[in-house]
């Protein structure tokens, strides 16, 4: 007998004994809220975080280095760069962190749907038979994807940081029996 992708998957989270709980890198509170999911078929982390967004972490670094530089060699220019891209990491702190909130810190896929959380706050939730088309978007040398669900043009992005992503939209497809853009050809 051969079992399909979508039930291997399934199977494979059904007939766990244990919680799962060996996700080092999720927050607690992700962890939490996985664990109480009945229906799981999947998880998949993004183990990034809001220092590594490049708008605070590349001023912020030049920062450093053109202030370190700027004393050891004595240069002044040096130095009111470095305070210049301080000005600048400063500037960006607050967006960065306000954008990281709608970062999703995990997205899990259930029996019936999908759902996308910020350390155990939801973010995106849709049903399986809402997916209407997954889109992958290219944008400055990054592809993502996005599952477009509902009435409203509503999405879930799948970043680059989400580990294992081309997993998670190869199970997408497979949960949700949307054909891919080259199987409707």
């Amino acid at each position: 007998m051969r079992v399909s992708q979508r039930d291997y998957l399934i199977m494979t989270f059904e007939h766990r004994e244990k919680p799962i709980t060996n996700l080092e890198s999720l927050h607690p509170t992700d962890v939490t809220a996985v664990n109480g999911m009945p229906d799981l078929v999947q998880v998949f982390v993004n183990d990034s975080r809001w220092w590594q967004n490049a708008s605070f972490a590349l001023p912020f670094i030049g920062c450093l280095l053109s202030i370190i530089i700027g004393f050891i060699s004595g240069s002044a220019e040096a130095i009111g760069f470095g305070l210049f891209l301080g000005v600048v990491s400063l500037i960006m702190f607050p967006v960065v962190l306000l954008t990281w909130r709608a970062t999703a810190t995990v997205v899990v896929l259930r029996k019936q749907g999908a759902i996308s959380m910020h350390r155990g706050r939801v973010l995106e939730e849709f049903r399986w038979s809402e997916l209407r088309r997954i889109d992958r978007v290219e944008y400055l040398g990054n592809t993502r994807h996005k599952l477009l669900y509902g009435d409203e043009d509503r999405f879930l992005v799948i970043e680059n940081e989400v580990e294992d992503a081309d997993a998670l939209v190869d199970a997408a497809f497979e949960l949700s029996g949307l054909p891919r853009q080259e199987d409707s050809l």
